[in-house]
């Protein structure tokens, strides 16, 4: 919302310059216009008698040094108008990009709050996973516990590595101390460094 404010305080900063703008050729057209030379008028008589007379000519005013005054006033409130439209253009133009940017911003909310709650369908899955691994390892260790270390090693001797692990870390202390004393003394060996490393 920063650029917005910006764009509001550029738009009132230009506004005034305008109207600065156009006070200054007002007051330039009400000087300009008090300086002229006033026309003068005779009555129909004075004029006839003026035309007959040839010694008196009068001589006009030349209105060719107001006329620029006017077409640069013409010119300049022209342009005061292009520069109006302008700025009208401009405003609108920042209009659109601040509707097409809070709908961007609508939108990545929106994925945002998708993707939360993906993620946080994803844990409570691998929670759940987790849980029922961790109950059929529990599973594993009552039935484990139950057997003869002897036969028990024997089972455990073509397990996965990690599986026994996660089996004799469970296991009661002095159960598993009979089961890794009765296994392939190699694997018992990868086993022990595996609990180590936990």
């Amino acid at each position: 919302m920063k650029g917005g404010k910006t764009g509001s305080n550029l738009l009132t900063l230009t506004l005034c310059a305008l109207i600065a703008l156009l006070v200054l050729k007002l007051g330039l057209t009400v000087i300009g216009a008090l300086h002229t030379p006033p026309v003068v008028r005779l009555s129909v008589p004075e004029a006839m008698a003026r035309e007959q007379s040839p010694q008196k000519t009068v001589k006009k005013p030349k209105p060719a040094a107001p006329a620029p005054r006017a077409s640069k006033r013409v010119e300049s409130t022209g342009d005061l108008r292009r520069q109006a439209d302008q700025i009208g253009k401009q405003q609108e133009a920042l209009k659109e990009e601040q509707k097409q940017l809070e709908k961007l911003k609508k939108d990545v909310q929106q994925k945002i709050d998708k993707l939360l709650a993906l993620q946080k369908q994803a844990m409570q899955a691998q929670g759940k996973q987790k849980s029922a691994k961790d109950s059929q390892v529990q599973g594993l260790v009552k039935i484990y516990s139950t057997m003869k270390p002897k036969q028990a090693a024997l089972l455990m001797g073509s397990l996965d590595d990690g599986l026994v692990k996660n089996i004799i870390a469970i296991m009661p202390p002095d159960k598993a101390a009979s089961i890794l004393a009765l296994m392939d003394v190699k694997k018992a060996a990868k086993i022990s460094e595996a609990l180590s490393g936990q």
